[in-house]
């Protein structure tokens, strides 16, 4: 650990961003989340010079009544702040606990409080039109359309699913292994019976290859996310769907509706999406809410029991 003294001498902002990045590569934090941590960072530091604040000035009460009114000026949205708030406050703390500082900055730092913002979600009626769009007399109808039901029934995101590989689809489970989740975590996703079939269909078309990625273009090589978001943006073109944003994250909004209107529960919905946090899992159930309370008034037991309910209690009248 560098001591107090060794900072001061080496106190460059460059060097202990470096330092930090080159701690969360230790801890195997993706590219794409470095490239974040690193963005942030760079944000952080231009308020600092317009304020001409060195960074072991940084208390928590400057950081408040300084840097936070400072960045708050910039009106970035909620989101990105909030984001920027949680860069932050692993910076304050890894320069904490190398004793670089005397306390994290981030102390007061607090993440705003959001409202969920809208989820487009597919229609049947959009299902149905942007299913019957692959020719599946074709290898890439087999395909795209194999990888939309993928998509609908297990709610992966886009990365995850260009990435999977051949040995990823574990059918006599019933379910896909995902080893490139955000936050380069694994899990498994159940896969079910139709999307399974049409998987199983796509697999032996494809056939043996010298790579093992699960999608491939017709060249044979890996079907990158680039050309799967453009295969998408097409389809939803023909299909004419303009009323929504139409994409490959569009389906995984639409899985996670239709599983907790089908009675799905959030704890078993958030290890399924693979989200960190059960807040975040928690935003769908808030997004639906409307469409969940008309759900439980359909399927609702006392409502179905109404009727007899009724009688039950005219004839309990008579009998006083």
């Amino acid at each position: 650990m560098l001591n107090k003294e060794s900072f001061i001498l080496h106190s460059d902002w460059n060097d202990a961003v470096q330092l930090f990045l080159q701690d969360c590569k230790v801890r195997n934090f993706s590219r794409e989340s470095i490239r974040r941590y690193r963005n942030g960072l760079e944000k952080l530091q231009q308020h600092l010079n317009a304020l001409e604040l060195q960074l072991r000035a940084l208390t928590p009460a400057v950081f408040k009544n300084q840097v936070l009114p400072s960045l708050l000026n910039e009106s970035l949205a909620l989101r990105t702040l909030n984001c920027n708030f949680q860069i932050y406050k692993s910076f304050a703390q890894f320069l904490s606990k190398e004793g670089w500082i005397d306390e994290p900055f981030d102390a007061d730092i607090k993440p705003f409080k959001l409202q969920p913002s809208s989820a487009h979600t597919f229609t049947d009626e959009h299902l149905f039109q942007l299913l019957a769009l692959p020719d599946r007399t074709t290898f890439t109808g087999i395909r795209n359309y194999a990888m939309m039901l993928t998509l609908l029934d297990t709610g992966i995101r886009l990365r995850e699913l260009a990435k999977l590989q051949v040995t990823d689809v574990l059918l006599d489970e019933g379910s896909l292994r995902v080893n490139h989740g955000k936050g380069r975590k694994s899990r498994l996703v159940p896969i079910e019976r139709i999307a399974a079939g049409e998987l199983k269909h796509y697999l032996l078309e494809r056939g043996i290859l010298e790579h093992n990625a699960l999608w491939v273009n017709l060249d044979n090589q890996p079907f990158l996310p680039g050309g799967i978001r453009t295969m998408i943006a097409r389809y939803c073109q023909s299909a004419k769907i303009d009323d929504i944003q139409c994409s490959c994250h569009t389906f995984r909004h639409t899985f996670a509706k239709k599983y907790l209107l089908n009675g799905g529960d959030v704890f078993t919905l958030k290890s399924i999406m693979g989200h960190a946090q059960i807040e975040t899992t928690e935003m769908y159930v808030e997004l639906f809410d409307s469409d969940l309370q008309a759900q439980h008034e359909k399927f609702s037991p006392i409502e179905h029991l109404a009727g007899a309910l009724h009688l039950l209690s005219e004839s309990e009248v008579k009998s006083k």
